[in-house]
């Protein structure tokens, strides 16, 4: 009778350590899963994004025409390019390139710059953005706002706009 007790107890005891250990492990997989930190791969900048991107008068406010569409390629180590539809230089341009920084937790900042050139590959301009980026909870998505500044072939500021843009991540 004692050994059969005492195997009882050996089965529920160990059925309970089973019970628990599963229901440890689901419990903390999806603390994990929901809680995501700033610090694990893919939860930073370093990626690909598709951008929309709205400019506009900084002091009214009225928008510089239609939205442009802007394709983002963080590196890691604080490197970036940058290319984009705008017909303001149409297709005599060089990629943007810059450097971009986490300022705190899910908030960035960047600055990047591409030349622009005449159809008979003379300089014209170069515009030079800073922007301000807050990565949504989750990581996929991405707003910032930013403002860009136009030089002449001399250094000469001539042209001077803001931004408002709304990202995605590239993903599989």
């Amino acid at each position: 009778m004692k050994k059969k007790n005492t195997t009882q107890t050996f089965v529920i005891a160990l059925a309970m350590m089973i019970t628990l250990t599963i229901g440890s492990t689901m419990v903390f997989g999806q603390d994990k899963a929901n809680k995501r930190s700033i610090d694990e791969p893919g939860n930073t900048l370093v990626g690909v994004w598709q951008s929309t991107v709205t400019s506009y008068d900084c002091q009214t406010g009225a928008p510089f025409g239609d939205s442009i569409k802007a394709l983002y390629t963080f590196m890691q180590g604080g490197t970036m390019s940058e290319d984009n539809n705008d017909p303001l230089d149409g297709p005599y341009r060089n990629s943007a390139h810059g450097i971009w920084k986490r300022t705190s937790g899910r908030n960035y900042t960047t600055v990047f710059l591409h030349q622009s050139f005449a159809p008979d590959r003379s300089f014209t301009y170069t515009i030079k953005v800073r922007a301000n980026i807050t990565l949504s909870p989750f990581f996929e998505s991405f707003t910032a706002s930013s403002t860009f500044e136009v030089y002449d072939p001399s250094d000469n500021l001539v042209f001077t706009g803001c931004g408002d843009e709304k990202a995605t991540r590239l993903t599989f």
